[in-house]
């Protein structure tokens, strides 16, 4: 008897021993991965009646296309009216910094311009079905920089990241999460979500969509319904304390900066000609030429570079080169036929030297044998990656 006492006395201390230990372990593992942070602070501004505006930053998802009406039936349009219904003392302004057909990437080199200028209090970053193109360094590299460029000011405001789907089901998720994870930021799987809603309810995709990309307004209601729900359990908390000091980058901060200057700004020659465009996503006058070797180069300090240009039905084919030597992937050569005309841009992500560059665009004088023409249309030179006194 007093041995069988011995092994169950010896069996309850192990069994505690290891429960401290699983204890300490699951506590070191809380320690070590902290809890996203709430946007309760934007909630504190509009129960106390202020002015606060709120910034969709994304593609064509964000922008509302696919919707009957995008200032009414897109996501984007429904979550406005739910905040305005929600807090009708508060004055609601609402940032709308989407460009259909650009990723995260451009969006790095517009954030500054776009957004930051205009001091929001809530931004919603939605750029993971438009990154699924993209390389994953490009990428981290970009949401990295438009988090930093957002965070990096006196009063910061708070960020919501969306991961939206498309019918290949391809959102660079995981990409994007590695991002909000290393800066405690919240986000909305919304593609997981969306796509278990359709298998409970034995649905399709091309039921909310009519492309497979842009939901129609039923996607755009789901999309709206999950923001609203979380928006709805985000109110309820007491809100993390402000950013005050930034943690190095996780990966780069060559996406910290960007700067974009209009091709017609630049010196050229009698080969290129302006064209206006009506295109609000484009400079309003384009540089344009047709003819076999025609180039324009800008000298620029950076390790980043591209540019955006209209494609087009009679668009051709042009080649970059950077200090005199072809520009790697995607600058090198680019195709801009396209049936239907709409920005575009190629950007290199980083990698370049510190110091003084040349870009040169130059005009090959062919197309693709779907192409009537061989137009070169240049929107704006894009820099990014420079030091901030020299912006």
């Amino acid at each position: 008897m007093i041995h069988r006492a011995i092994r169950i006395t010896c069996s309850f201390f192990l069994l505690a021993l290891l429960a401290s230990t699983h204890s300490a372990a699951t506590q070191s593992a809380a320690q070590e991965t902290p809890a996203r942070r709430n946007i309760g602070l934007f909630f504190d501004k509009l129960r106390a009646g202020k002015t606060i505006s709120v910034a969709y930053l994304g593609g064509s998802i964000s922008q509302g296309l696919g919707a009957s009406d995008p200032n009414k039936t897109s996501y984007r349009a429904l979550v406005n009216t739910w905040l305005r219904n929600r807090f009708p003392k508060s004055r609601f302004n609402e940032l709308n910094a989407t460009v259909a057909g650009t990723g995260s990437i451009y969006g790095a080199i517009r954030a500054r311009r776009d957004v930051v200028e205009y001091k929001p209090d809530l931004v919603f970053l939605e750029f993971a079905v438009s990154d699924s193109g993209e390389s994953e360094d490009a990428v981290k590299k970009s949401i990295e920089g438009i988090v930093r460029q957002l965070l990096a000011v006196s009063q910061p405001p708070e960020i919501v990241l969306l991961y939206t789907t498309n019918a290949n089901r391809s959102a660079r998720v995981d990409w994007h999460e590695a991002i909000a994870s290393f800066y405690h930021l919240p986000a909305l799987n919304l593609q997981d979500s969306f796509w278990k809603s359709l298998e409970i309810n034995n649905s399709s995709f091309a039921a909310l969509s009519k492309d497979g990309v842009n939901p129609n307004d039923e996607g755009h209601k789901f999309y709206a319904n999950q923001i609203i729900e979380f928006l709805s359990e985000q109110e309820k908390l007491p809100p993390s304390a402000p950013i005050k000091v930034l943690p190095m980058p996780l990966l780069s901060d060559e996406m910290t900066y960007g700067e974009l200057k209009a091709f017609v700004e630049i010196a050229h020659n009698s080969n290129w000609k302006i064209e206006t465009t009506t295109d609000k996503m484009l400079p309003a006058s384009l540089l344009v030429s047709d003819k076999a070797n025609a180039e324009i180069t800008a000298t620029f300090e950076g390790t980043v570079v591209g540019l955006t240009f209209r494609m087009g039905p009679d668009a051709g084919i042009l080649e970059c080169l950077i200090d005199g030597k072809p520009a790697p992937e995607p600058l090198r050569q680019i195709d801009a036929y396209d049936k239907e005309a709409h920005i575009a841009t190629r950007i290199l992500a980083g990698g370049l030297s510190y110091g003084e560059h040349k870009l040169t665009i130059r005009v090959k004088g062919e197309k693709s044998a779907k192409s009537t023409g061989q137009h070169v249309r240049l929107g704006a030179f894009l820099i990014g990656g420079a030091r901030p006194e020299k912006l």
